[in-house]
């Protein structure tokens, strides 16, 4: 693999949760190193890695024994920029919409070249739970044939390393500025949670609707949002508590502190 080939590879993490089997985190790890990529996380993982991972891992071993494992899924995520979930085609429920994985590789080399990118994949009997999916902003599925339209997770790992290691790169690599430096999960998160105990001290939620709410609230702002964007929708929180809390006749304006 050239330079051009493996710009922005070592921004991309693949995020295993909560997998069962030892030996699918040995595979999925085979299929990263066939397609370039190194960064493995893995979340709250059933059983410790055994003889079984290192067999079906082959020469991929060093990036299992490389991955960090993390307790919960926000803590693996934190310091992520951009957040890609896998899902079931046959889940039609999703109002966000669904790429394949043609459609998102070029979107996910670009954003590499200058963020980090974490790829999700869920327990391999149920997939990702909502709650993790809401944490994304982007999801993929990937086609398959209504007669078995189930892949394994070694399989999805390597149909979506595949297309990215397809993917084109552009050449561009110019500094952000903050109106473009993408935020963090870590940051979304936070602004989220402002949002709600703002929403909350205000009495907007209705008794019993503030799950259905947040929710609802978390998918409209889950389009990647650059540093300057989260600040602005904290700025209009802090607006919000200053004119419930105080009047308009303070002399702080709290939307200074974002």
């Amino acid at each position: 693999m050239n330079d051009a080939e493996g710009a922005g590879l070592e921004n991309i993490s693949v995020v295993l949760v909560e997998t069962r089997q030892p030996g699918n985190i040995g595979s999925a790890a085979r299929a990263m190193k066939n397609m370039g990529l190194t960064r493995l996380k893995l979340v709250k993982p059933a059983q410790p890695i055994n003889d079984e991972c290192r067999n079906m891992a082959a020469g991929a071993f060093d990036i299992v024994q490389g991955a960090r494992t993390y307790s919960d899924l926000d803590e693996a995520l934190s310091q992520e920029n951009m957040v890609i979930g896998t899902s079931s085609e046959r889940d039609r429920r999703r109002r966000q919409p669904v790429h394949s994985p043609r459609e998102i590789a070029p979107l996910l080399r670009r954003a590499a070249l200058t963020q980090r990118v974490a790829l999700l994949f869920g327990p391999e009997r149920s997939g990702l739970r909502d709650a993790d999916l809401a944490r994304c902003q982007h999801l993929v599925s990937i086609p398959a044939s209504d007669a078995h339209p189930v892949l394994n997770l070694a399989q999805a790992v390597m149909v979506l390393a595949y297309e990215i290691h397809l993917a084109h790169l552009p050449e561009n690599t110019d500094t952000l500025s903050e109106t473009d430096q993408p935020s963090t999960q870590e940051e979304r998160e936070g602004m989220l949670e402002h949002v709600e105990a703002v929403l909350d001290r205000i009495g907007f939620f209705s008794s019993g609707n503030e799950a259905h709410m947040m929710k609802s609230i978390r998918r409209i702002l889950s389009a990647p949002m650059s540093c300057r964007d989260v600040r602005i929708v904290r700025g209009i929180m802090s607006r919000i508590e200053w004119v419930a809390d105080q009047g308009r006749n303070s002399c702080k304006d709290p939307a200074d502190d974002f």
